[in-house]
C-alpha cells in the first residue's frame, strides 16, 4: 500500500510541528494543563480527575478517544488511520513522595 504523503512532505513534519509548538497560545495552553495536573497528583489507577481533564480537552478539540483503558487510561486518535503511523505515550500518575519545596508548582 503506497502512502499518499510524499517523502518530502514527511520530512517537513518535524519542522512544521516544532514551529507550531513554539506558538505562544499553544505554549501557554500546555503550561496550564501541566500545572493543573501537577496541582492534583493522583497515584496509578487512581487518576480519575486527571483522566477527566484529558478527556475534556480531547472533547474540546474534537479528538476521538477510547476510555477506559486499564481503569483510568485514555487513548486518543488523531489522523486518518492510514500509514504512516506515530504513537505517543505519556504517564499521568504521580509518585507517592512528599516534595520538600517552598514554592508553588509552575
Amino acid at each position: 500500500m503506497k502512502s499518499k504523503v510524499s517523502s518530502e512532505q514527511l520530512s517537513e513534519i518535524p519542522k512544521n510541528f516544532l514551529n507550531f509548538a513554539k506558538k505562544s497560545d499553544l505554549f501557554d495552553w500546555m503550561v496550564g494543563i501541566r500545572r493543573k495536573i501537577h496541582e492534583n497528583p493522583e497515584l496509578g489507577y487512581e487518576e480519575f480527575k486527571t483522566s477527566k481533564l484529558i478527556r475534556a480537552e480531547l472533547d474540546e478539540m474534537g479528538i476521538p478517544y477510547k476510555y477506559p483503558i486499564a481503569v483510568t487510561g485514555v487513548v486518543g486518535f488523531v489522523g486518518s488511520g492510514s500509514p504512516p503511523f506515530v504513537a505517543l505515550r505519556a504517564d499521568m500518575d504521580a509518585l507517592p513522595v512528599q516534595e520538600m519545596v517552598e514554592w508553588e508548582h509552575e
